[in-house]
């Protein structure tokens, strides 16, 4: 079927009638052979949804906002988002009723999906983060595969890279979600746990250490952490220049005050030299010109007693 883009939004099954038609199927084959084991279309989604309750609540409808799309369906926030507080594995829930969901900066927050999921036992799927939130610097990685028979809720873990806040309204889609067909319906293979509808527990066991002796790790982005450590370790490398700065400084101060000193000894003794050297210099010639008058008197005492 063909949509407009103002056709309105509908639900076509509730959250209470997904569980009744999920719970009426669970033990019976599968319904629709003729679609071959490969991705799922918008229709064949549809049609396992409205016979098995694979997930609720659905809607078609909704124009350009649609949130069935050609081989995907929008999953978007839903009643609780877990951030890890402290060290005893606590996780609270920062999820605000009526408020978008703030990831603050350099964060994790553990995210539950608004919908109901209950697989059929030949149906996986896959989701990944819708990529507007990934060019604003969220990551969620690959979307990991979620194994037929799953019944439960999914825990969506979301990292904000970046320096900024960032809030995600209630009614903007989050995720996409595939649904791919198996090539057969058997009990060969490890079941998925079922009945999984509370996140936190699993956050839980997941914080915990596998020896069972350690208490649990905290599951929080260390960016902040080490932002801080290395703003401590430039504010200390600034003091230490600053530090090393005046040390120079001083250093500077203490040696031209060396020198000035140095220079005026210097001084000093080139002036004490030159004093000696005058004193001697002009004292020898004063004694030379009392030498020199006396030997002119001799001589002239000598002139006169030869005299006839």
């Amino acid at each position: 079927m063909h949509m407009t883009a103002d056709e309105p939004e509908r639900e076509i099954v509730s959250r209470l009638q997904g569980e009744g038609l999920a719970n009426n199927y669970r033990d019976s084959p599968d319904p629709f052979t003729d679609v071959s084991p490969s991705l799922l279309a918008a229709s064949d989604i549809e049609r396992y949804v409205r016979k098995t309750g694979l997930i609720s609540p659905f809607f078609t409808g909704g124009g350009d906002r649609s949130r069935l799309k050609k081989a995907s369906y929008e999953g978007r926030i839903g009643s609780a988002a877990y951030v890890f507080q402290g060290s005893k594995g606590d996780f609270v829930n920062v999820l605000q009723p009526g408020k978008p969901l703030r990831v603050k900066a350099n964060s994790i927050v553990f995210v539950e999906c608004d919908l109901d999921f209950r697989l059929p036992r030949n149906i996986a799927l896959r989701f990944n983060l819708q990529i507007v939130h990934v060019h604003r610097g969220l990551l969620l990685g690959t979307g990991p595969l979620v194994d037929p028979g799953y019944w439960g809720k999914l825990c969506i873990p979301l990292h904000n890279l970046t320096n900024e806040h960032y809030d995600i309204p209630l009614d903007e889609g989050l995720i996409w979600i595939e649904f791919t067909k198996t090539t057969a319906d058997n009990e060969a293979g490890r079941g998925p746990p079922k009945d999984f509808w509370d996140i936190r527990k699993f956050l839980i066991k997941a914080s915990r250490q596998f020896d069972n002796v350690r208490g649990p790790i905290g599951i929080a982005s260390s960016i902040p952490e080490s932002a801080k450590k290395a703003e401590g370790a430039a504010e200390k490398a600034a003091g230490d220049a600053a530090s090393a700065a005046q040390n120079a400084s001083d250093a500077k101060t203490a040696s031209e005050q060396s020198r000035n000193i140095n220079i005026v000894g210097a001084a000093v003794t080139i002036l004490t030299v030159l004093g000696l050297w005058a004193s001697f210099y002009f004292g020898v010639r004063a004694d030379t010109a009392a030498l020199t008058a006396r030997i002119d008197a001799l001589q002239k005492e000598v002139s006169d007693q030869r005299a006839p």
